[in-house]
């Protein structure tokens, strides 16, 4: 089958699926806006998946399409689509582009490299939790991109090898992904499926400050970062270092003489947006969002001069800031029609007998195996927030724990590289479809049991109700 039959293919599947919505009979307890916004929820999961169109695209029409089946009004749609959330993702995305235009990251890849010395276990734990570092503040796509172009650098170093022959590439390309999705969840700055829990915990009344997420979210991060970069390593067992990637670990460090002018204030503008956010856990007036705008205009204020609004308007990340509004949308829809209720009461109420334990596992291993289904993260943070809260509060479990865990899962995905993360670094060949699949699904399992246990535990630690 051709691309372009294909993505015929899928469009005609995503209709069908939007009409059925329309003329099926009703389960008890859904109304037909209820119907109909689980039509057009799948229908975008169709063409989300086959990458029948741009992302962005395919969420900007869904919404649209909330509108004109009568689902949600023009007021209630534009609300969920222009949130609190798509606000912070344009916010965040100037970060992202200042830092790609310093020296900073390949500073901190040469002091990596010169920690890890000819060991190449310790270069790979060492670029994950790197790249999880910068993934924490910066948006999770560039950070790896960043890490991904830093890792090719090295292994041209290492001998140049052809992608797919080198071991080491291949433990690189796939923990540098691994890093900057975990770096995702660690802070409310690292991704918007954070933003997407914090936000529903503040409506029903269970609100979780900047620094109580960063307190469980760094030591839980970095801890998994290293356990699964130890995996990967054992896994595919990777060549050692030789002694001109060790001179270019030395020219990443020193060969690019003292930071100037202009990294500097991107460091200082950045350090400022920093503590503002944790400094919001006892000042409400310091909204993490109006924060995040606010360093954006910083960027660009006279005297400052880091970013130019050609340059953030060429870089800026749009597309993923639209794809979120419009999942917002989506989500809005399937909460307001009253579907996301009956999902819960119909597939996961059984659960609410179970013990605490039980309950976070269940959740744990849904939406990891969700965003194995879904590769948009947003997209899973989104629609499964809303349901998975819901039912933690149903079976007695602290929701705060709940939504938290569905984040994680929601930025993190280990098996596929399917998701816009590792399938930047698959482009380029230095690993398989299997080699990440044959790492991937006992990492996940171990994962899934261990954020089960270690999430809610930090959770209950900070006394967080």
């Amino acid at each position: 089958m051709s691309k372009d039959t294909k993505k015929v293919v899928l469009l005609i599947i995503a209709a069908a699926l939007i009409i059925l919505s329309c003329v099926l009979p009703l389960p008890e307890g859904l109304s037909r806006p209820g119907m109909q916004s689980f039509g057009i929820i799948l229908a975008a999961l169709v063409l989300w998946i086959g990458e029948a169109m741009n992302m962005a695209i395919v969420g900007i029409f869904m919404a649209t399409l909330l509108v004109f089946m009568g689902v949600l009004t023009p007021n209630d749609m534009f609300k969920g689509f222009g949130g609190s959330v798509f606000f912070f993702m344009v916010g965040t995305m100037s970060i992202t582009t200042a830092m790609a235009a310093t020296t900073i990251p390949t500073r901190i890849a040469g002091a990596i490299m010169k920690w890890a010395k000819s060991s190449p276990r310790k270069l790979i734990i060492g670029f994950a939790c790197g790249t999880a570092l910068l993934s924490s503040i910066m948006s999770n796509i560039p950070t790896c991109a960043l890490f991904a172009s830093l890792g090719i650098a090295v292994l041209k170093a290492n001998g140049d090898p052809k992608p797919g022959t080198s071991k080491l590439g291949k433990c690189l390309m796939i923990a540098i992904p691994a890093g900057s999705v975990i770096g995702g969840y660690m802070t409310p700055a690292g991704g918007p499926t954070n933003i997407i829990a914090m936000n529903y915990l503040a409506q029903i009344g269970h609100p979780v400050t900047f620094l109580q997420w960063l307190i469980q979210g760094y030591p839980i991060g970095f801890f998994i970062t290293i356990l699964v970069a130890l995996w990967i390593s054992f896994v595919h067992k990777p060549e050692p270092l030789g002694e001109e990637a060790l001179k270019k670990a030395e020219e990443m460090v020193h060969g690019n003489g003292p930071l100037t002018a202009k990294e500097i204030k991107t460091l200082v503008v950045v350090g400022l947006m920093f503590v503002a956010w944790i400094a919001s856990s006892w000042i409400p007036m310091l909204n993490t969002t109006c924060v995040a705008l606010m360093g954006t205009c910083l960027f660009m204020f006279p005297g400052i001069d880091v970013l130019t609004w050609q340059d953030y308007s060429d870089k800026g990340g749009w597309d993923a800031s639209f794809m979120v509004g419009s999942v917002g949308a989506l989500a809005d829809a399937a909460l307001a029609t009253g579907g996301a209720s009956w999902l819960i009461k119909t597939v996961l109420s059984g659960a609410a007998g179970w013990s605490q334990i039980l309950v976070f596992i269940l959740i744990s291993f849904l939406v990891c195996f969700l965003h194995v289904l879904c590769p948009s993260g947003p997209a899973v943070a989104g629609l499964a927030v809303v349901p998975i809260v819901d039912l933690a509060v149903m079976a007695g479990v602290n929701p705060v724990a709940a939504a938290i865990l569905v984040s994680f899962w929601s930025a993190v995905t280990f098996v596929l590289p399917t998701d816009a993360v590792p399938m930047f670094t698959y482009k380029f060949g230095y690993y398989s479809f299997g080699d990440m699949i044959k790492g991937g699904i006992p990492i996940s399992i171990v994962v899934a049991v261990l954020v089960a246990l270690l999430i809610p535990e930090g959770v209950a630690l900070l006394g967080i109700v």
